[in-house]
């Protein structure tokens, strides 16, 4: 487990369906995907890349890439630790790639959740997407389809974390 995060104050407000965030920025999402109603917590998303040495059984032909996810729990009182169930990787921030646990791959640790943690508390860990032959895995969403409540709704609109926009070029006018 890593040392204690600071959560926001307050009162923790769930990141909407539809959010676009950078890597490295935060939403909030529910601890457990199945649990949609219950405790929150604080998912960090800092980065995608391709990853090296994921078996062929695994890749089938296309491509693995790692991503790293941060949790912190928002729990005011010792409770299950928050779950990455509904992370994946995305090529188009839409769809989700097959994501799976890390096995103990080189670059992607096996990481193990405390069986409980509370407000403040964080774990880091790395989860390995697959890109279909020809794709580019890019995005990491949170998608996870737990209710039929649209405010809830992460399947259709889903959370997704991706690099910045570069700002357009300027074009400046030439002396002539």
């Amino acid at each position: 487990m890593s040392a204690a995060v600071t959560p926001p104050p307050g009162p923790p407000t769930r990141t909407g369906p539809g959010t676009a965030l950078t890597f490295g920025e935060s939403a909030i999402l529910p601890a457990d995907a199945f649990a949609a109603n219950g405790s929150r917590a604080m998912f960090t998303v800092t980065g995608i890349t391709v990853a090296q040495g994921v078996p062929e059984e695994v890749t089938k032909g296309g491509t693995a890439y790692f991503f790293y996810v941060t949790a912190t729990s928002l729990s005011s009182r010792a409770a299950p630790a928050p779950t990455t169930v509904g992370f994946a990787g995305s090529a188009d921030g839409r769809g989700a790639a097959l994501t799976l646990a890390s096995t103990g791959l080189p670059g992607c640790p096996v990481t193990t959740a405390p069986d409980r943690m509370r407000r403040g508390d964080s774990y880091s860990t790395c989860l390995v997407s697959v890109a279909d032959p020809g794709q580019r895995l890019g995005q990491v969403i949170y998608w996870a389809d737990t209710t039929s409540n649209s405010a809830l709704d992460y399947k259709s609109d889903p959370v997704v974390w991706s690099l910045p926009t570069p700002p357009s070029a300027s074009v400046t006018p030439s002396a002539g």
